[in-house]
């Protein structure tokens, strides 16, 4: 029960840091964008297409890293247990 509590705390968390993270960076890099001016549907289409990739792709990048360490660290005091 606790390790499904975990699980599900974890998941939640990671969630909630993707979304409010993507959130606050789409927004801002479509509005700081944007300033300089639209001309067409083309450069509004280039600016969200960007603004989603870069708000995806940097908190996907943490949230991989911090799994990728905490693992790490879980076999690590596996090695320090024996």
């Amino acid at each position: 029960m606790q390790k499904m509590l975990r699980k599900l705390l974890s998941a939640a968390g990671y969630i909630g840091f993707f979304g409010g993270f993507f959130y606050i960076l789409f927004v801002n890099l479509v509005c700081g964008f944007a300033s300089s001016g639209i001309g067409t549907r083309w450069d509004m289409l280039k600016i969200l297409l960007l603004s989603f990739i870069i708000s995806a792709g940097l908190p996907g990048l943490i949230c991989y890293q911090h799994f990728r360490i905490s693992k790490l660290e879980k076999e690590l005091d596996e090695i320090y247990k024996l």
